[in-house]
Order: C-alpha cells, then sequence, then structure tokens
C-alpha cells in the first residue's frame, strides 16, 4: 500500500512538473514584445525630418500594435552592430550597409524604397569647391577627399569605384599615394559642408545632398561643383528587419511598408513626393557584391575603415 501511494506521489510530482513546464513555455511563447526599435543611420537630420520620423513611427505602432522607439546611431557599424545584438530592430540601410548587415547580424531584407525619378541616373556624385583648380579625377591627386562613411554606398564605395575605374589603379594605391589624405565625415551633409568650407579638396556623396542642402539654405546655390558621376545602380534604399523577430510581425511591417503613402516622407527621405515602398529580394544586391570585391572590401574590411 505504501509502495503504490509512493509510485503515486512521484507521478503526480512529475505530471506537475510538465504541465508547470508546459505553461511557462506556452506563456513565454506568446509573450508580446513590448517595443520595436529602429536605428536611424547618420544623415543630413533637422527639425523637419525629426517630425518626420516621428509621424512614421507612430504609424508603424499603430499597424504592429507595439510602442516604436528610435535609435540614432552614430556611425553605419553602430546601427549594424545594434541590430546584431538584439538592440535594434529595424532600419533603412544603405545598400552596401545592407549587404554587411545581412551577413554580420543576418539583417533580412523586407522592402525598398525607390525613386523613380533616379531610375538610370547617376547616385553618387564627386563635388570640389566652386573655384577649386580641380577639374578632373585625375587632378585629385595629392589632394584631401572626404567620404560620408565606410559603409556608405553613395558616399564611399560608388564614388571610390568610379576613381578606381577611372585611373585603372589599385585601391592600395588610391588610397597611400593617390591621395594625400582619405578621411570621413560621418554623414553626407558634413562631407559636402566639409568641401565648401575647405575642410576637403573633394568629397563623394549622394547625388541628391546638394539640391537637399541648397533648399534648406545649409549651402549656397553653386558653392560647389561636380567633377563626375558614379555608375547607376538597380536599388533604392534597403529597409531590413532583425530576422529573429516573430514572423507575424514582419509581415505586418511589409505590408504597412508596402502600403505607406505619405508625400511628405519620401520627399525628406529620398527628395520626392513620388518614391515608394515596393518588392525587394537580396539577390538584387549582387552587383553591388561585385563592386565591393572589386575594391577588395570585405564586410569586416569596411566596418574597421
Amino acid at each position: 500500500m505504501m509502495k503504490k501511494l509512493l509510485s503515486f506521489l512521484v507521478f503526480m510530482l512529475i505530471i506537475s512538473g510538465i504541465l508547470a513546464g508546459c505553461g511557462t513555455s506556452s506563456s513565454s511563447g506568446s509573450a508580446k514584445k513590448d517595443k520595436f526599435v529602429i536605428a536611424y543611420l547618420p544623415q543630413e537630420s533637422d527639425e523637419q525630418m525629426q517630425k518626420t520620423y516621428s509621424n512614421f513611427e507612430k504609424e508603424l505602432s499603430e499597424k504592429i500594435g507595439v510602442k516604436v522607439e528610435a535609435y540614432q546611431a552614430n556611425s553605419y557599424n553602430a546601427a549594424i552592430e545594434a541590430m546584431k545584438n538584439n538592440k535594434a530592430d529595424m532600419a533603412m540601410f544603405g545598400p552596401f550597409s545592407y549587404i554587411v548587415a545581412e551577413e554580420r547580424a543576418d539583417a533580412e531584407l523586407i522592402a525598398n524604397l525607390n525613386n523613380p525619378e533616379l531610375e538610370g541616373q547617376a547616385p553618387s556624385v564627386i563635388v570640389v569647391p566652386k573655384d577649386s583648380d580641380i577639374q578632373t579625377i585625375a587632378d585629385l591627386e595629392g589632394k584631401t577627399i572626404g567620404f560620408a562613411d565606410p559603409v556608405s554606398t553613395t558616399g564611399h564605395l560608388l564614388p571610390k569605384s568610379t576613381i578606381v575605374k577611372e585611373l585603372g589603379i589599385g585601391v592600395e594605391d588610391l588610397e597611400k599615394s593617390f591621395f594625400k589624405s582619405v578621411q570621413f565625415a560621418g554623414g553626407h551633409d558634413k562631407a559636402l559642408i566639409g568641401v565648401v568650407r575647405g575642410q576637403y579638396d573633394a568629397a563623394g556623396v549622394s547625388a541628391m545632398m546638394p539640391a537637399m542642402l541648397e533648399e534648406k539654405g545649409i549651402i549656397e546655390k553653386g558653392s560647389y561643383r561636380v567633377i563626375a558621376e558614379s555608375e547607376s545602380i538597380p536599388v533604392g534604399a534597403p529597409f531590413a528587419v532583425r530576422s529573429g523577430l516573430d514572423q507575424e510581425m514582419k509581415d505586418n511591417i511589409k505590408k504597412f511598408l508596402l502600403s505607406y503613402d505619405d508625400p511628405q516622407y519620401f520627399k525628406n527621405i529620398l527628395g520626392t513626393e513620388n518614391a515608394k515602398f515596393m518588392e525587394a529580394s537580396d539577390s538584387d544586391y549582387d552587383q553591388l557584391r561585385d563592386i565591393a570585391e572589386m575594391l577588395n572590401l570585405s564586410p569586416e574590411q569596411l566596418l574597421e575603415s
């Protein structure tokens, strides 16, 4: 009798443990994420831009049912690391920084923000001060050049590849003997302002940046000259999320982006009200991976630059 009672008690303890374990698992599995963090990369920013971001965050929050917060990264690397360490859930990357984020932080492409007005046009330019004696890429020899960020598509890799192709020299020779100095300004606006103020002899920046800064009165119209343009690329601004997010949330975010229709948001982000979110595939970025390979730049090298 005692044996049967003991066996029964052991049996009940085991069942209780199993049920408790199931209950805990179920509870944690259904626990709702209490916030969603968007990492913003270094770029020109002002009060209007902050309002634009705030409106976007509010609408996204309503769609996914979670509070949306912003994280302003001071570098592309910082944004990528934030996503890698689960401190950021989504970011609008540049094409090259997305490639690095996909490899290093397992970022998952969810949509592209495209500007149809720029289709087939050069996304990147090399600029010099208006009164500079620099007329061609060859004239940059012995000069100081400023780029936006090591992992910037239009503010580093595209202008650099343009110079390499034009001169027919290796990347190592370009940086060690051709230029007097290669510097990173920390943003497209900072690189362009640096040129206008004489900090750099030239800079590689997004082709949209000069007009945007002129319109806002940050630089004077005609205070710079464009001496070269990059080749066009078939992708826009990639939006990527942490791959570890719940699939339902990913689906809701994608639906939100693809149906988003705020002309002011698009104008402030890409300079035109006609921009829009579109379906995207990771293979769209293979051409850019080829450019990075041509420049002998791995994701790790880019982040260490």
